[in-house]
């Protein structure tokens, strides 16, 4: 049950029960077309959250999700939260965090439930073409420079990858 809330905590810091949100595009140089939609990218990691929910998950996933997308079921997703779950997602993946399996999997599982909604689909597609992770360039911790860039590298692949998954999935349940 506290991972459950925990779950519905990062809801609530993604944004999933707000209609609106600040908006910016994904690189700060680039030039906005009038006609896109623009989206915040994550600019801080959020460890603290993943190390709250990673000593809190009993190891039971299938339970995990089921209460997790059941207890949710009302939240309201838009564009703008479903890029933040996502990309709390990929981070704990791209950083081989201990909860990175079972947050990919309720995470994707909780998007796929959303698929219908436009501003989903709409920010899926736009993470597929256009995602740029907002997170420092430089590897907290290396004096070296060997692993400048490979954060932002990593987050950048690994989310256009997991957005054209969920694209796909759902493009192959709604031709059956």
């Amino acid at each position: 049950m506290k991972l459950l809330l925990r779950f519905s905590a990062i809801l609530v810091a993604a944004g999933c029960f707000s209609q609106t949100q600040p908006a910016r595009t994904d690189a700060p140089n680039s030039a906005i077309p009038t006609t896109a939609v623009s989206y915040q990218v994550m600019t801080d990691a959020p460890v603290e959250m993943l190390d709250e929910l990673a000593s809190n998950y009993t190891g039971d996933l299938e339970l995990w999700r089921d209460e997790c997308i059941q207890s949710n079921s009302m939240t309201t997703l838009d564009g703008q939260s479903t890029i933040r779950l996502l990309e709390i997602a990929c981070y704990a993946d791209v950083m081989c965090h201990t909860i990175e399996y079972p947050l990919r999997v309720v995470t994707h599982d909780f998007i796929r439930e959303h698929m219908d909604m436009p501003e989903v689909r709409s920010s899926l597609e736009w993470i597929g073409s256009s995602y740029n992770s907002g997170l420092p360039f430089k590897e907290p911790g290396d004096t070296t420079g060997d692993f400048d860039g490979m954060l932002v590298e990593s987050m950048n692949s690994r989310m256009r990858e997991y957005a054209n998954q969920l694209l796909k999935s759902s493009d192959s349940t709604s031709v059956n």
